[in-house]
């Protein structure tokens, strides 16, 4: 008998979780894996995870009572169109509901996954529905780079790295609630090749690796000054 995972989710939480992981996987690759998120089924938790090589982003929803364990890969088509569906009819449905069913496949196919959007606990709601086929592929195990936190003995010192503003600005979708800041906990300096920067909300239930592409010189010199202006270019015409 196939086996099946179907989650039961709070929509409001679920496209909070999907935007910050899918906010990492990539839009070019050949690889069909990093263009996809990641749902891994476990502990107390539903893992949303997406890398491009260069990030990882993990986001948490709770696991829903009852609900087996396992892994299936979402594309991205799919997880947009929850995104796109399940936003709009909340305004009028606040107590929308998504329920993910993953079946599993044969050895030559990933399964299937089929999305509902609920719009209310109503008999006479209105259900929006997405099948696509999942994901076939072996998704990178980066969900082992997040290592447990440190304690106060084991805490390194930090050193100043360089970091694309592009990636910061993905970082956005972590936070859970307005006004949360997020926790930036830099590589330990000294080391010739960086390891990946880690990034959390204070709440614990999203988190993302970043890597530094670049280690800042002088920036301990630098104070905080305002950029100076380029002197204006003084043009000599002969006599």
């Amino acid at each position: 008998m196939a086996k099946k995972i179907t989650l039961l989710l709070d929509a409001g939480q679920l496209r909070w979780a999907l935007r910050g992981a899918i906010a990492a996987a990539s839009t070019d690759d050949v690889t069909p894996v990093l263009c996809a998120v990641n749902w891994v089924v476990e502990g107390k938790h539903v893992h949303l995870v997406a890398t491009d090589r260069y990030r990882v982003h993990e986001t948490l929803v709770p696991r829903p009572k009852g609900a087996p364990t396992g892994a299936f890969i979402m594309d991205r088509a799919q997880a947009q169109w929850i995104l796109a569906n399940s936003h709009r009819p909340a305004r009028s449905y606040p107590e929308q509901q998504i329920r993910i069913v993953w079946t599993e496949g044969s050895p030559t196919k990933a399964g299937r996954i089929s999305v509902e959007v609920i719009a209310s606990a109503a008999p006479d709601a209105p259900v929006f529905r997405y099948d696509a086929d999942a994901v076939r592929g072996n998704f990178p195990p980066v969900h082992r780079l997040f290592k447990p936190a440190p304690t106060d003995a084991e805490k390194e010192p930090v050193d100043m790295v360089g970091l694309d503003p592009r990636y910061l600005a993905s970082m956005q979708y972590l936070v859970g609630h307005k006004g949360e800041p997020l926790v930036f906990t830099v590589p330990k300096p000294g080391e010739k090749k960086h390891s990946p920067m880690l990034v959390s909300n204070v709440a614990g239930t999203a988190r993302a690796l970043l890597q530094p592409n670049l280690l800042i010189t002088g920036a301990a010199e630098w104070k905080g000054e305002e950029i100076p202006t380029p002197e204006a270019e003084v043009k000599v015409s002969a006599a």
